[in-house]
């Protein structure tokens, strides 16, 4: 006679959680997964979502490697007790985590966000962890407090954050700057405005750069058709400059001191275009600018130095009334002919040298003599400038 058959219990999911337990929920498919561990594109929303308010409403905040549907991922104004754990979780659409309060530790290391992840306006009263995150929309961080700790870490080939979309960190608040990490991760597209950077560890992060020169900046100031707050940004590079010089990383922070003394060029433009374009172009700091790269690139400066003194010898050899002659003093005193004397006198000249063979026949190559004596000092001391500010800041 056949024994009677007895009901076999529920086939249970096995993927672990933060704690490496095994979920334990019934399985929902084929692959052996519960319905929120299931990679499937046609879950019931409904009944996903009923999972989730049941563990909300326990205060069960672990939701590692959770998969997402579309239109479930939203924890707008939530207030989570307790540690929230969202390790590995994958969100398939928009996620926002927009005015929620975590007021124990928030990890989401390994996580996926496919579309726009929201945090604004958000508070983490503990440590939060977003190590090798993946972020492939934008991602907003505005206004956003963190009362401890916070990690944006990315890893290998995965840098975080987006090359292509925004992330928004404008406003946000660290109560403990010194304890809030940035590392390996893309800052091109990164807003910061308003948010205290000095204390803040960035590590080998990837900062945006400029057409020209090709400096490190700020997504404030290179983001096209946006109107600029030129001394707000020239705030945020003063905060970067000090961050990065008390990381004793001179090449960074000289980057970021040009950006300071751009938007001081920049900043307070007259309301007179012609002035404005004085100012922008033709001004002390401008000059400073075009000569010496703001007192950062010495190779800058030491161009401007060769074409000085190579531009006053093709004057003083070609130029007739700017013609050399071998003794101004003597009868017997002849003119001179030729590249070579003349950039000879011209180097003796922009160096101050008195000891000089040769002198100006006329007015106006007396006239050049002086311009280069005059010119060539303030030329030596930028370049000199740059070099000790590029190798010992």
């Amino acid at each position: 006679m056949d024994a009677p058959e007895t009901d076999k219990p529920a086939a249970k999911c096995l993927m672990p959680l933060h704690d490496a337990t095994p979920c334990g929920r019934d399985v929902y498919d084929p692959a052996g997964l519960c319905i929120c561990h299931s990679h499937g594109l046609d879950k019931d929303p409904v009944e996903f979502q009923r999972e989730i308010d049941e563990m909300l409403a326990r205060k069960d905040y672990d939701f590692s490697r959770f998969v997402f549907p579309c239109d479930s991922a939203s924890f707008e104004g939530r207030t989570f007790e307790g540690a929230v754990w969202l390790d590995g979780a994958t969100f398939n659409d928009r996620a926002s985590f927009t005015s929620a309060r975590f007021k124990g530790p928030a990890s989401f290391d390994g996580a996926a966000f496919e579309r726009t992840a929201a945090f604004q306006f958000a508070t983490f009263g503990e440590r939060a962890s977003f190590r090798r995150v993946h972020f492939k929309g934008d991602t907003w961080f505005f206004q956003t407090t963190f009362e401890a700790d916070a990690l944006f870490v990315g890893y290998r080939d995965d840098w975080g954050f987006p090359r292509e979309r925004v992330t928004d960190f404008q406003f946000a608040c660290w109560r403990r700057p010194e304890s809030v990490v940035f590392q390996h991760v893309l800052l091109g597209r990164a807003r910061f405005l308003q948010a205290d950077l000095r204390r803040v560890d960035f590590t080998d992060v990837e900062w945006g750069k400029r057409p020209r020169g090709g400096h490190a900046a700020v997504w404030d100031e290179l983001e096209p058709g946006k109107r600029k707050n030129y001394a707000l940004i020239g705030k945020l590079y003063r905060q970067l400059k000090h961050n990065y010089e008390e990381q004793r990383d001179p090449i960074t922070a000289g980057d970021f001191h040009f950006g300071e003394m751009h938007m001081r060029r920049l900043g307070k433009p007259p309301k007179n275009r012609f002035l404005c374009f004085l100012k922008r172009n033709l001004s002390f700091l401008a000059l400073y600018r075009w000569i010496s790269g703001y007192g950062e690139d010495y190779a800058l400066a030491l161009v401007w130095i060769v074409i000085w003194i190579v531009a006053f010898a093709l004057a003083f050899a070609y130029l007739p009334p700017c013609a050399l002659q071998t003794d101004s003093t003597s009868a017997a005193s002849q003119p001179v002919r030729g590249f070579w004397p003349s950039l000879l006198y011209s180097v003796m000249c922009f160096f101050l040298r008195g000891d000089r063979s040769l002198h100006p026949v006329g007015l106006w190559g007396q006239t050049a003599s002086v311009a280069e004596n005059v010119v060539g000092p303030p030329l030596i001391a930028l370049f000199a400038l740059a070099l000790n500010r590029r190798f010992k800041r």
